[in-house]
């Protein structure tokens, strides 16, 4: 498949997301107009930068207003924004609020921090660590202050040491949502791989190379980026359960792992062979599940940490679930980030001095 053909698949679903004339401020709606922002880069299509401007009009936001790394869980739009219009303002109070962050968050008793949802109970969710983690690096990389990086990079040591499965190499979601609050959730989940790459990608883009951090986080990246490279199959996708070649090929978390091994690679973090190839193999695959009318296929539908392997094989996957759009355009970004100059201006804007 050609360039011209992710291009093609990445147009019909921006096209989708514009049609959408009111964004409320939900984070999968959030994780598509962030898709956008990258598609606005690889595409040159000023439209979609546009679109999420107005969104955030609609919402009555000026550059600054609505920042909450409580209110806005899995990913930051208002950094989005920041990298790709350049204006600082929109992360004016981002150390502030991290220090409080930092403060507040609860922590299980290892010390990972939990879920702010019943926070007695010491609950850890990857979902929400891999957030947690990106808020302090980026905190660190504002303000110079490293306590912040080396914070983010014990979390997903202590993560890795509590949810990652020494056959598979495959992490579970979380632990103590079940009977005890050492228990740990079956290992699978294709989307919460996802969610851990994006946060070691966005973690080390602001940490600063040659920290102990850094070093320490590069480390787990590679050693995570080569347990998922076992499970992508010959067409290239990954699947729901990943160990589990008799689940289905899954759409949003296919897309991350793109997105993110293709960063990886374009910031050196990860060598291009294998993963950059991985990647667009990846995002080949990807294009097939995007129908004419820019509607992802096979997106898994949420879900908090699980009880049994079997109702993650058995997740609903609904066309047009309100992940896939956003997962999906980040993915079809993927492979241009490492070839397109264009691209690339956005990217490292968020590894100039702050």
């Amino acid at each position: 498949m050609t360039m011209q053909h992710l291009m093609a698949a990445g147009n019909r679903i921006a096209r989708r997301i514009l049609l959408r004339a009111d964004y409320p401020t939900v984070y999968t709606h959030d994780l598509a107009l962030i898709a956008l922002l990258w598609w606005h880069e690889v595409a040159d299509d000023h439209a979609c930068l546009e679109h999420v401007l107005s969104v955030t009009r609609f919402r009555n936001w000026k550059p600054g207003d609505g920042l909450s790394p409580f209110g806005q869980p899995f990913v930051s739009l208002h950094w989005a924004l920041f990298v790709h219009t350049g204006d600082k303002a929109w992360v004016s109070r981002w150390v502030e609020l991290a220090r409080d962050f930092r403060a507040k968050v609860p922590r299980s008793f290892d010390n990972a921090v939990a879920h702010v949802h019943s926070p007695e109970l010491g609950r850890i969710y990857v979902d929400w660590m891999q957030n947690y983690a990106t808020w302090m690096a980026r905190a660190g990389w504002l303000s110079g202050d490293e306590t912040f990086f080396d914070e983010a990079a014990s979390q997903y040591r202590l993560f890795r040491d509590a949810l990652r499965d020494r056959q598979t190499g495959i992490w579970s979601q979380g632990r103590g949502f079940g009977p005890s609050p050492k228990f740990v959730s079956p290992i699978g989940w294709l989307r919460g791989q996802g969610w851990i790459l994006r946060g070691m990608v966005e973690s080390l883009t602001m940490i600063p190379a040659r920290r102990r951090a850094h070093d320490a986080l590069q480390e787990l990246l590679r050693e995570f980026a080569t347990d998922l490279l076992r499970y992508q199959d010959k067409r290239g996708m990954w699947h729901q359960v990943p160990h589990r070649s008799d689940s289905y090929p899954e759409t949003t978390g296919t897309g991350f792992i793109v997105h993110y091994l293709s960063r990886a690679v374009a910031q050196n973090l990860l060598p291009a062979e294998p993963f950059g190839a991985a990647a667009r193999r990846g995002a080949e695959a990807l294009a097939g599940f995007v129908t004419s009318d820019g509607t992802v296929l096979n997106g898994s539908y949420g879900s908090g940490p699980l009880l049994e392997m079997e109702h993650y094989l058995h997740r609903d996957a609904p066309p047009g679930d309100g992940h896939a759009p956003g997962t999906a355009l980040l993915g079809l970004a993927g492979p241009f980030l490492t070839t397109d100059r264009r691209s690339k201006m956005a990217l490292w804007r968020t590894v100039l001095k702050p």
